[in-house]
């Protein structure tokens, strides 16, 4: 096979691309594409725990932990014990967050499309669809269609 046809390859080099785009585009904000995702996430959900935001971000516990401490530690995010269940931690952006992630989502949006502006969006869609069925597949979970907007 070709290297040229072997998806799995193409899509790691897409995905490679996608991934230096992003954190080229965010450096300045000090925060990582998977600190991104938090959030993102905690914008729209807050008060997650770290298992919550694991099973939405389909990463590991142990590095959800790592992410929101180091987040913790720049005063982006913090974390108060859950009133029922007092061992749960949950997250919270502070104001300094909501500042960083508003910019950084909106950096993210900027590399996105000098990342898939070579395609029309009538092939944007196909993409998202084909890439959502093969996500599907594998995970059994349905793909998220939260809209990235800009803040």
């Amino acid at each position: 096979m070709e290297q040229s046809d072997n998806i799995l390859w193409l899509l790691k080099q897409a995905w490679y691309f996608a991934l230096t785009t992003v954190n080229d585009s965010v450096s300045e904000h000090g925060v990582s594409t998977a600190q991104i995702g938090m959030l993102r996430q905690l914008v729209r959900e807050p008060g997650l725990s770290g298992a919550d935001l694991a099973r939405r971000l389909l990463i590991s516990p142990q590095g959800v932990q790592l992410a929101v401490k180091e987040l913790e530690r720049r005063g982006l995010v913090e974390r108060k014990q859950n009133p029922q269940h007092g061992r749960m931690l949950q997250a919270y952006l502070t104001d300094e967050g909501r500042k960083v992630a508003n910019a950084v989502v909106n950096d993210a949006i900027d590399a996105h499309h000098k990342v898939f502006g070579v395609l029309s969006s009538d092939e944007q869609a196909t993409l998202r669809e084909l890439l959502s069925r093969v996500i599907e597949q594998g995970t059994g979970h349905k793909v998220d269609s939260d809209p990235i907007e800009r803040q």
